[in-house]
């Protein structure tokens, strides 16, 4: 039995043992929950969801969730009777949910009682590796939170040190292409005890856009205009380590960059082009329009420390697309200070030199 299984059911031995013998002393029960939780006996367990590849029968109409704990299912999807789903992971071991895709749905991926139908499947192959030599930073879907990276464009491509290779600078320096709103860096899964090294789950991954999802994120993640190469390393990087596919991946990044851009972030950065601002006025800015939570899961990133170049999001793992930015950046965890690695004084580049 693979160590961290041993763990598990270790875990389980105990907290049983703990209950019997304080199942008569009420006053024990909220403990008791409390350790339950902390060892992971919950609907997901300390180790992540396991990636399988099979199938999943409906038996029965039955919720497609996209958050089982908290019982979140935008759009009331209801799998479908005697239909047939590709399967993603199961929440553990021997656990009770398993993760769909449910074609149609938004999002598309889902969580499903397994006792709704019957399943056809196995753990994948480097999943199976991962239980046996696990890298706790490069195990798919073991993450607990998302950073959602936008770019202020024109401040990179001015003051970064990109020597050449991104072809959409090259276009914005120039003045061939003029970029006035926020572009995407990366959606990337995150987990806290791996600090910025949680990433590369799959060695394997390949990006297959289709050209509408290409047409369609190009605008906010210029490279894409002319190559391919950056959305390459944010998929095998960050992108592997969910369950979405390449497509639904971005289209849901670009959709949450969308979010940003029209929201007082976008819009104040947008106001202040070609501006010196003080970051403490942008921080009271936002704060009276998004609230003290939402600004304290939002930070800003500097080249130089003077030129305004990203600014990054923290997002819950379990985000439903659907709701408002300010819903997504409240239950999110904290970041670090919102003025990040900026000066008190920071500058907003406007596009071209």
């Amino acid at each position: 039995m693979p160590l961290y299984l041993k763990a598990h059911l270790h875990l389980q031995q105990t907290a049983t043992f703990i209950i019997q013998q304080t199942q008569h002393h009420q006053f024990c029960v909220s403990t008791i929950r409390v350790f339950l939780l902390l060892v992971g006996i919950t609907s997901f367990s300390a180790f992540g969801s396991i990636p399988v590849s099979g199938n999943f029968t409906a038996s029965a109409t039955c919720p497609a969730f996209q958050s089982f704990r908290k019982e979140t299912n935008p759009d009331n999807i209801q799998l479908i009777s005697n239909r047939r789903y590709e399967a993603l992971s199961i929440n553990k071991i021997n656990g009770q949910w398993i993760q769909l895709r449910i074609p149609g749905a938004s999002p598309a991926v889902r969580w499903v009682n397994k006792d709704c139908g019957t399943a056809d499947f196995k753990l994948n192959s480097n999943a199976a590796n991962n239980t046996k030599n696990p890298n706790s930073c490069q195990i798919p879907n073991d993450f607990d939170s998302y950073v959602l990276a936008v770019t202020w464009q024109p401040g990179f491509c001015e003051h970064a040190n990109y020597k050449g290779r991104k072809p959409e600078c090259n276009a914005i320096n120039s003045g061939e292409k003029t970029i006035s709103h926020l572009t995407l860096h990366g959606l990337w899964p995150n987990k806290r005890s791996c600090g910025i090294n949680y990433g590369y789950c799959d060695s394997q991954a390949t990006l297959n856009l289709s050209s509408a999802t290409i047409k369609t994120i190009s605008p906010w993640m210029p490279n894409f205009f002319y190559q391919n190469s950056f959305g390459e390393y944010q998929w095998k990087k960050h992108g592997a380590c969910q369950n979405l596919n390449d497509d639904d991946y971005f289209l849901t990044a670009i959709d949450l960059v969308k979010k940003v851009n029209s929201s007082p972030i976008g819009l104040y950065i947008e106001q202040n082009i070609g501006k010196t601002v003080s970051v403490s006025e942008f921080k009271n800015q936002l704060t009276q329009t998004l609230g003290t939570n939402a600004v304290n899961r939002i930070r800003l990133s500097c080249s130089k420390g003077r030129y305004l170049t990203e600014v990054q999001l923290n997002l819950e793992r379990d985000f439903n697309p659907s709701d408002n930015l300010l819903s997504q950046l409240e239950r999110a965890p904290k970041s670090s200070r919102f003025q990040g690695n900026c000066n008190s004084l920071i500058h907003i580049e406007e596009s071209g030199r």
